[in-house]
């Protein structure tokens, strides 16, 4: 176990602060503070933002998690839609699993403002602290407008508390309007926070995570010329670079190194500071040696699919997805595919308490990207873009492609897309690629999916409205100004 440095962190009345950014903290719970009380130093402020970041670790420790793999093609519709009903198309908005999620991350934003209120009157000790920790902060609360603009469409733009007659009153901008304001808070974050975060800092929020998060907005909207100059300042920095085992990526031990340009911090033996996502995707009766206690009633099961896109010797499957397993009533499941991408760290007391951290972006996400970027600005069969997917397909154990192999923009955009879906499988950024090609392309990949017998042989249908979630109905009860998405 990594060494902790313990701490207090005070709970109070519109913040329920339950989390710690890095390995490094320990919260617990000491006494009770009021708005008027609290936010009047830079440590209460501090303390304050280890809650924001712990909001980012529990809404990444279970619900996102499933909805978002769920939707994909990574995984398998007919054993997922009695255990995971939001699994496939058919949620509605008065689906508990897509209020959580709006709900977590709008809990995370009035944190965040809350800090942003008070920061520039607060008394620090150490005047250089104050525009980190603002950065720090804006980057959180751009990350969630930027999650909920993508998943949901356009939202309201609150950047400041406000009463709850106002909340109620607030109408929702458009999509565009949403992802502006994240990529304007990106930027501010990015000019002021460092280069790394150490020792007790560890794990927290640097330069590279912002712009990490910045250029993944930038694809979404296709904005390539923006995001090309902020993913070559990630690529020049020569301390973020691929572990040269796949499997490494994974491990606690390998947390918050070069590979991770920002993780999800995660820590065991602590008071719910533990990863429940390990076993939150495997099933309840399982019993192997990865997952001695179990897993979990609502799980996800991966689809043949997935499976049969790596090649012969891509060493990334067998350790994203297990074949079969065995039950604790010793029945041996030869055919359900899990993922268990997660699972190859040390093994807690609690089986939901598990320290391995994860990993928001990922230095071969970085790459990808900028793959990607150099196709759309202009296609070279044997350029660099080509070399970068080489790169990630040479430490999987894979042989590298040639010209012939995507020869136009078009091709190439596939195997783009296809390495990225088998790179970060399980990662819960296959649905996000889908949803950015548009409904066209979603709708083909999906009707050639759910043809498939174990998805239903054509009975599941995709429609693209489904590419935006429903407004939550209680959200819409409470404020009569919101707008729901066509088609709920």
């Amino acid at each position: 176990m990594k060494s902790i440095k313990p701490f207090k962190i005070y709970v109070f009345a519109s913040l329920l602060l339950c989390a710690a950014c890095s390995k490094k903290l320990d919260l617990t719970p000491a006494s009770s503070y009021n708005t008027e009380d609290f936010y009047k130093t830079d440590k209460d402020l501090r303390q304050a933002l280890y809650g924001a970041y712990g909001g980012l670790r529990s809404i990444h420790g279970y619900e996102y998690p499933l909805l978002m793999e769920g939707l994909s093609d990574n995984t398998n519709t007919a054993l997922n839609t009695t255990n995971t009903p939001t699994a496939r198309f058919g949620f509605t908005s008065g689906d508990d699993r897509i209020l959580a999620v709006w709900s977590a991350y709008w809990t995370i934003i009035n944190r965040t403002n809350q800090i942003l209120d008070h920061i520039d009157a607060a008394t620090f000790v150490n005047e250089a602290s104050r525009p980190i920790l603002k950065g720090e902060t804006q980057f959180i609360r751009a990350y969630c407008y930027f999650q909920l603009g993508w998943i949901f469409g356009g939202m309201p733009l609150i950047d400041h508390v406000i009463s709850a007659e106002e909340t109620a009153k607030t109408s929702r901008s458009t999509q565009e309007e949403t992802f502006q304001f994240a990529a304007t808070e990106l930027q501010a974050a990015a000019a002021v926070l460092p280069d790394e975060q150490t020792g007790d800092n560890l794990g927290r929020a640097t330069k590279y995570a912002a712009n990490g998060i910045l250029a993944r907005l930038y694809l979404y909207t296709k904005n390539y010329a923006a995001a090309k100059p902020v993913l070559e300042a990630i690529l020049a920095n020569s301390n973020l670079t691929p572990y040269a085992s796949f499997e490494d990526c994974f491990l606690n031990t390998k947390d918050n190194g070069s590979e991770h340009v920002f993780q999800i911090q995660y820590t065991s033996g602590l008071n719910s500071q533990g990863n429940p996502l390990v076993y939150s995707l495997v099933p309840e009766n399982i019993q192997t040696d990865l997952f001695p206690k179990g897993g979990r009633s609502t799980w996800l099961a991966v689809s043949n699919d997935l499976y049969e896109n790596y090649e012969e010797g891509d060493l990334r499957r067998d350790i994203t997805i297990q074949k079969g397993y065995t039950t604790n009533n010793n029945v041996v499941d030869q055919n359900t595919l899990l993922f268990i991408k997660f699972a190859h760290g040390s093994i807690p007391d609690k089986k939901e308490d598990n320290d391995v951290n994860l990993s928001i972006v990922r230095i071969t996400d970085v790459q990808l990207m900028y793959a990607e970027v150099l196709n759309e600005l202009g296609y070279q069969g044997s350029g660099q873009a080509l070399t970068l997917i080489n790169d990630v397909r040479h430490r999987a154990g894979l042989a590298a492609l040639g010209a012939t192999d995507a020869p136009s923009q078009e091709t190439f955009r596939e195997v783009l897309y296809k390495e990225r879906r088998l790179e970060f499988a399980g990662e819960f950024l296959r649905w996000f690629d889908i949803v950015r090609q548009g409904p066209d392309k979603a709708t083909s990949i999906f009707a050639d999916f759910l043809k498939r017998p174990e998805e239903g042989g054509g009975t599941t249908k995709f429609d693209a409205h489904y590419l935006l979630m429903p407004i939550p109905d209680s959200e819409i009860r409470n404020n009569p100004a919101l707008t729901q998405n066509p088609g709920y």
